[in-house]
């Protein structure tokens, strides 16, 4: 499960009150997309949301803590998704087929999480994301790296961390990639695949 929503951030408890919370988030990815993370403040949140300063306020702080809510929903759709998939690795019959799948719900989740890439891009200068990134980086590498384990036997934990860590940079690096977004966007997945393919077929060995 991902972290709770941080301190900072005012959950609603009223039908109402929900409806405006969602607003809020809604008018912030709008002009994400439209104008990056840095575009983003909370004066034109409220403009988009046809409410005023204040009630944003009312439920986050500053600009920081409605991407931080952003990322949290971001990271709980994936959880409910990836854990599934990624828990099949240990006992699939075929890991080429299976990381094919994995790259694929991966890309997935990308087009339907739009704003995932300029959230990701927007850590290095918003410590409070870098280090929920940091966080949720290393439990899904634990995770993977047990499965690791249970699936290679010649693979020891020590190394099963290090190889979890590689394969969920090389993932992120793929999927961030402008390649992604252009014509080829296919071919350069096959690649992908086929090189964390061969890795995985190394490490049977």
């Amino acid at each position: 499960m991902t972290e709770e929503s941080p301190p900072s951030t005012k959950m609603p408890s009223q039908a109402r009150s929900m409806v405006t919370f969602a607003n809020i988030l809604s008018a912030a990815t709008e002009i994400i997309l439209e104008r990056g993370v840095k575009g983003l403040n909370t004066n034109l949140v409220a403009e988009r949301a046809a409410i005023n300063v204040g009630t944003v306020y009312h439920y986050f702080p500053d600009k920081t803590a409605i991407l931080t809510e952003l990322f949290r929903l971001q990271q709980k759709q994936r959880d409910d998704v990836l854990f599934e998939k990624l828990s099949e690795l240990a006992t699939t019959p075929d890991v080429r087929g299976w990381t094919r799948e994995l790259f694929e719900l991966l890309r997935q989740l990308r087009l339907d999480q739009p704003t995932a890439v300029p959230l990701r891009r927007a850590f290095n200068s918003i410590p409070r994301l870098a280090e929920l990134d940091r966080v949720e980086t290393a439990r899904y590498a634990r995770y993977l790296a047990e499965l690791l384990e249970r699936r290679f036997s010649s693979v020891d934990e020590r190394r099963a961390d290090a190889v979890a860590h590689l394969l969920i940079t090389i993932s992120v690096a793929v999927l961030d990639s402008p390649l992604m977004e252009s014509s080829g966007s296919t071919m350069f997945l096959d690649e992908a695949v086929r090189l964390v393919g061969i890795y995985f077929d190394d490490l049977g060995h």
